[in-house]
């Protein structure tokens, strides 16, 4: 499967911060467009680490709380809270610090061929 970024936020507008773009409150009709059902289930509770995306993710937060803090912008103290309802992507290659804050359910999707939707933004 191979996931169509133009379909994903079109025609809401997703915000972008430090290069993960982000749909709030993400409609039903939109997540079984994707088929966001059939993603697998992470779950985590209460704690901080490290991580690199090795592929572009798309994630769909189903419940809890996480804070990331993009590794080339943590020192400026700006942390992205994602919440239930959040569909998320992030670029290939990116480095965060994770601090998950209440226990977390999401499905994500990663893998070759999903491609970049920089520049399908308006």
């Amino acid at each position: 499967m191979e996931l169509n970024h133009d379909s994903i936020f079109a025609p809401a507008v997703p915000n972008e911060i430090h290069g993960i773009k982000l749909l709030r409150q993400t409609s039903d009709a939109k997540l079984a467009e994707l088929g966001v059902v059939s993603w697998p289930l992470w779950e985590s509770f209460p704690r901080k680490f490290p991580w690199q995306f090795k592929n572009t993710e798309t994630m769909y937060f189903v419940e809890g709380k996480l804070k990331v803090k993009v590794e080339e912008h943590h020192k400026e103290g700006e942390a992205l809270e994602l919440m239930a309802g959040d569909l998320v992507v992030f670029p290939k290659d990116m480095k965060v610090f994770v601090d998950v804050t209440e226990d977390v359910k999401k499905r994500y999707y990663r893998g070759e061929g999903v491609r970049d939707c920089e520049s399908e933004l308006p």
